[in-house]
């Protein structure tokens, strides 16, 4: 059975779609989201050339207009532009670095200068460049922090951090360590509920301290945790307790935090059922020798009963209207599960669930509806406050006062084995329980982190609802199943949560980082299959074949620990990139960009289709010849594990190209080719390769 056999995809129907093999097409097991609903779209395919009618047709419509070209440009050579001379392209370079210097995003300007070619720009240009880039972040951070975007003034801050890791491994001379975190002054005011005039902390000012080496800048700023503080009291002045609890929680330097900090923030933790904080907020407590207040004890004490936690869950209604099937008009309607976080009404749930309440296709015709478990009859209006496609979750709000709250822990260790139980409302039935065990986790079933597969019962309308440990700890959020096995079902891990849930509240869509990169795991190793044309990354002068050692200092072996250090960065922060080329340490500073829902269609439309072949099915191919009637190829390097390899591929393995079928609505890529294997005796066959659109080799 080949690799994607083995895959899944979140289909809300049972399809059939094609297998890793020879070039025929066989049923797979799909994932199914129970209470989605199949989109009302015809199926979207888009080819990259075909067995004779696409790729025949395709390339003699691109000669014909080639042809015409060379025509036109003959009779017009008079006119021909005239090269930039290399004093131009100097003087464009210059231009391009002083508008991302005088842009809101300074920082953006700093791979651009570390990945050009030597010799571009004079060395003292270079150093200048690159004290105005730090200038321009220390004003972005002051400017931040003074207006209260706290999120942004902390990419800067790490922007800063970035360039002074870069620069103390890649100057001569010696520069400072990594920024030393600042102590924090306590809270003068009490919780806002009860306080409305409540200032912000303005504890010892966040400063940079920079000594002049010729031309070159070094230093050293502080006050990470400064900022950190300061955000979580704005959102307990603005009454989101819950985000403020997980800001504090964030915090680099937490466990140095002084007690009256500690406590101020424990009385919040306890309202809001988040056993997670106070076990944290009380061993700071403990450490620093403070006495414990009777009340966190208590807490600490009480055990959890599964009956109380049901009425902290709510069915998910989705009214979409009435669907014409057959001249019948049927109820069109998606139910799910979700559950309570915040005593003002806020609930988590799949994005799935609601998606139709954020797809313009259905705008106006959707509707959005909670009901509760002790009033099974009355349907109460929500809306969608956030959402994250990419992770499957969404945050809700419904003007109700919820008997029970969930928090979401970063829980880091999760067994197999563990005993859980499911809530939800499986078929509408509300107050449902179904336990099992933790089956296996680190299943990569998601672009970005991973999922944990669990035996649990789940149904149709399970989606969205809690799956909890047997000690009562939150510890994902049911999303999936595969149809045709029984009890064999996926939950979203709390821990990924919890890295999205503050930017969950800010509404809208979730905003993820990413640097432009695909990669193959190799050896216990992070090797760059691909690397998008025009992305920071690029720009930097990262290039495929590279090996990724690590990410702002912190080494990393795999792709989950990639994507988390990714994951807990805004946007637009600077990250130092540690890489190895040809057995030689290279170091750079990469910008993050606005990850898309789909890196692979994205890049699409950017880039040929046989550059991601690396990325999607494992083999990097080098293009021997290209004509109206075929365009051959040659393997260059299969990577292990991969699906080139489970088919029986190998490097310097001639192909023909015969088709590439692009299809969105099942969210797979299948590449079709004549191949002639040496290990075959160079006999040529048909197979077909098929890969999912959504990898989760991107970051």
């Amino acid at each position: 059975m080949t690799i994607l056999n083995n895959m899944i995809t979140e289909s809300s129907e049972n399809g059939i779609l094609p297998q890793t093999g020879t070039s025929t097409f066989a049923n797979r097991p799909s994932v199914i989201r129970p209470d989605a609903r199949s989109s009302c779209s015809s199926s979207k395919h888009r080819r990259h050339g075909s067995t004779v009618s696409g790729a025949f047709f395709r390339r003699f419509f691109k000669s014909f207009v080639s042809a015409g070209l060379l025509v036109v440009l003959a009779g017009c050579g008079s006119s021909q532009p005239v090269p930039r001379t290399i004093s131009q392209r100097e003087d464009v370079v210059r231009d391009d670095l002083r508008t991302r210097i005088e842009s809101d995003t300074s920082g953006r300007a700093m791979p651009r200068l570390l990945g050009l070619d030597e010799g571009v720009l004079t060395s003292s240009e270079m150093s200048g460049f690159r004290a105005e880039i730090i200038r321009s972040l220390q004003v972005e951070l002051a400017d931040l922090r003074d207006n209260g975007q706290y999120e942004q003034a902390i990419a800067r801050w790490k922007s800063l951090a970035a360039i002074y890791a870069w620069q103390s491994d890649s100057e001569p001379a010696p520069a400072p360590e990594q920024p030393e975190i600042a102590p924090v002054d306590p809270p003068e005011t009490p919780r806002p509920e009860r306080t409305q005039d409540n200032e912000p902390i303005r504890s010892p000012e966040i400063e940079g301290r920079f000594s002049e080496r010729g031309n070159e800048l070094s230093g050293q700023i502080s006050g990470l945790d400064t900022l950190y503080v300061e955000w979580a009291q704005q959102l307990r002045r603005d009454g989101n307790l819950v985000a403020s609890l997980q800001v504090l929680l964030r915090t680099p330097g937490f466990g140095t935090l002084e007690p009256d900090i500690i406590l101020s923030y424990l009385q919040d933790a306890i309202e809001l059922n988040h056993r997670f904080a106070v076990e944290r907020l009380t061993d700071v407590l403990t450490q620093n020798g403070s006495e414990l207040p009777a009340e966190a004890r208590e807490f600490l004490d009480n055990e959890y009963q599964l009956s109380d936690m049901l009425a902290g869950t709510a069915t998910i209604l989705v009214d979409q209207g009435i669907r014409i099937r057959g001249g019948v008009g049927i109820r069109d309607q998606v139910i799910g599960s979700g559950f309570f976080i915040d005593p003002r009404g806020y609930l988590i749930t799949n994005y799935h669930v609601i998606r139709s309440q954020v797809d313009p296709r259905h705008d106006g015709f959707s509707r959005l509806f909670i009901r509760l478990p002790d009033n099974r009859s009355v349907r109460i209006p929500a809306r969608v406050i956030g959402y994250d496609e990419i992770l499957d979750i969404a945050l809700l709000k419904a003007e109700v006062e919820p008997e029970y709250l969930f928090s979401v822990p970063d829980v880091q260790a999760l067994r197999p084995g563990s005993v859980v139980f499911a809530m939800g409302s499986p078929g509408g039935l509300s107050s449902s329980i179904s336990s099992g065990i933790i089956s296996a986790t680190g299943r990569r079933y998601l672009q970005l982190g991973d999922a944990m597969q669990i035996d649990a019962a789940l149904n149709p309308g399970n989606s969205g609802g809690p799956v909890v440990h047997g000690d009562g700890t939150l510890v994902g959020v049911a999303f999936a199943g595969i149809a045709q096995f029984e009890n064999v079902n996926f939950a979203v891990p709390s821990r990924w949560i919890q890295h999205i849930l503050v930017d969950l509240y800010t509404e809208g869509q979730v905003r993820h980082g990413w640097l432009g990169l695909g990669l193959q795991s190799v050896r216990n190793a992070l090797e760059v299959a691909y690397v998008l044309p025009g992305s920071s990354a690029a720009e930097a002068g990262i290039r495929a074949g590279d090996r990724i050692e690590r990410i702002d200092g912190v080494p990393v072996r795999d792709l989950v620990s990639a994507q988390d250090l990714i994951m807990g960065l805004p946007v637009d922060t600077l990250v130092s990139l540690e890489v190895t080329r040809d057995g030689q340490p290279h170091h750079t500073v990469v910008s993050l960009a606005d990850r898309p829902v789909s890196p692979v269609e994205y890049a699409l439309e950017r880039d040929r289709e046989t550059a991601l072949f690396g990325t999607l099915f494992g083999m990097n191919v080098q293009e021997l010849s290209s004509s109206i009637w075929r365009r051959d190829f040659r393997i260059e390097r299969v990577f292990p594990g991969t699906v080139a390899d489970e088919t029986g591929l190998s490097a310097q393995d001639p192909f023909s190209l015969q088709d590439w079928i692009v299809d969105t609505d099942n969210r797979v890529a299948i590449l079709r080719i004549a191949i002639r294997p040496r290990r075959a005796g160079f006999i040529t066959r048909g197979i077909q390769l098929a890969a999912l659109l959504d990898p989760d080799n991107f970051i």
